[in-house]
């Protein structure tokens, strides 16, 4: 899993994008996905589509190692 949490930083981090936009546009506070992207929180398969579906990306792409 943590290469998934990996692979969601670098997007986010690739596109220039702090963690308040990100949770802004997930409708989540961004301490909550801070939790998220530091591994307190648990990565739900909801929340690993609406990212993949934010970034643009196909869900493999955040899934792979």
């Amino acid at each position: 899993m943590k290469h998934v949490i990996r692979n969601i930083r670098r997007l986010r981090l690739d596109r220039e994008l702090s963690q308040e936009n990100v949770a802004f546009n997930l409708q989540i506070s961004q301490s909550s996905y801070a939790k998220l992207e530091s591994g307190q929180s648990r990565l739900n398969i909801d929340r690993l589509y609406q990212l993949a579906v934010y970034f643009n990306v196909p869900v493999e792409e955040l899934l792979k190692m």
